[in-house]
C-alpha cells in the first residue's frame, strides 16, 4: 500500500498468476472482513508482474479505511473480474482522454498499452482533479510521455484558490484542434457530473466523436455505469 496523498491511496496486488484482462477494465474486490465489494479499475497494464490500483481515501469508506488502519502486506485479496466494456479499442484516429480523480487509473492501464504498442495517432490526455493535494500520478504521466512519441497532458484543478497554473474543469483546457472536427475517439472517466459535463460540453462544441466511451463512478467505488457510443 502507498499513500500517494492525503486523499488518494494505492495498492498492488502479486501472486495473481498472470491474471488477464483489457486495459481500462476493473474487478470487484471483496474488502477483507467484511461482506461488501468495491470496483477498482487497474492502473497497471496487462502483461505487468503486479495489479496496481488507485483508491480514493474517504473518512469512512469500507475500503478505504480498511487499506489505512488494517491493510497488512502478505494478506490475501478475493476479487472478481474482469468486468466492464470501458477498455481501449484499437486506434484508428485521434484520441482524447478525459479523466477526473482517480478516473485517470484506467488511462494509466492504457497509456502502459499504448506505450508497448505505440500509435501512429495524436494522443491527448486532460487530467481533472478538485483540490492540489488530489494531483497524483503526474511522474508516471512524465515518463509515459518519454515513451509514447504522440502523447501529451496537462492537469488542472478545479478549486478556487488552488495555486495551480491550470484552474477550472477539464473541458475549459481542451483545444479546439484537438477535436479534430470530430474524428476523433473520445473517452471519460470520472465521477457523474463530470461524465455529464464532458457531454453537455461536446454538445456545446456542435462536435459528435465517432466514439464517445465512458465510464461513470461514485466515490465509494461501485461503478454506476459504464457505455459507448
Amino acid at each position: 500500500m502507498d499513500r500517494l496523498s492525503g486523499t488518494t491511496i494505492a495498492f498492488t496486488l502479486d501472486r495473481t498468476d498472470q491474471f488477464t484482462f483489457l486495459p481500462g477494465q476493473y474487478v470487484n474486490v471483496l474488502v477483507p472482513g467484511t461482506d461488501q465489494r468495491r470496483s477498482y479499475s487497474f492502473s497497471s497494464s496487462p502483461g505487468a508482474e503486479t495489479l496496481n490500483f488507485l483508491v480514493r481515501n474517504i473518512s469512512r469508506g469500507v475500503m478505504s479505511t480498511y487499506l489505512r488502519e488494517k491493510a497488512v502486506p502478505g494478506t490475501p485479496i478475493e476479487f472478481t473480474g474482469p468486468a466492464g466494456s470501458f477498455y481501449l479499442r484499437e486506434i484508428k484516429r485521434p484520441l482524447l482522454l478525459l479523466a477526473g480523480g482517480t478516473g485517470l487509473a484506467p488511462f494509466l492501464s492504457m497509456l502502459g498499452k499504448i506505450a508497448e504498442t505505440g500509435s501512429a495517432y495524436p494522443i491527448r490526455l486532460g487530467y481533472g482533479v478538485t483540490n492540489d493535494v488530489d494531483l497524483v500520478g503526474v511522474e508516471r504521466l512524465e515518463e509515459l510521455a518519454t515513451r509514447i512519441p504522440n502523447f501529451t497532458f496537462f492537469t488542472c484543478v478545479a478549486a478556487g484558490d488552488s495555486s495551480h497554473l491550470r484552474k477550472g474543469y477539464v473541458t475549459a483546457h481542451v483545444e479546439p484542434g484537438q477535436l479534430n472536427g470530430g474524428d476523433v475517439d473520445v473517452y471519460v472517466c470520472g465521477p457523474p457530473p463530470m461524465v455529464d459535463a464532458v457531454r453537455g460540453w461536446l454538445g456545446e462544441q456542435s462536435v459528435t466523436p465517432v466514439n464517445f466511451y465512458y465510464e461513470k463512478f461514485s466515490p465509494s467505488g461501485s461503478h454506476l455505469d459504464e457505455r459507448q457510443r
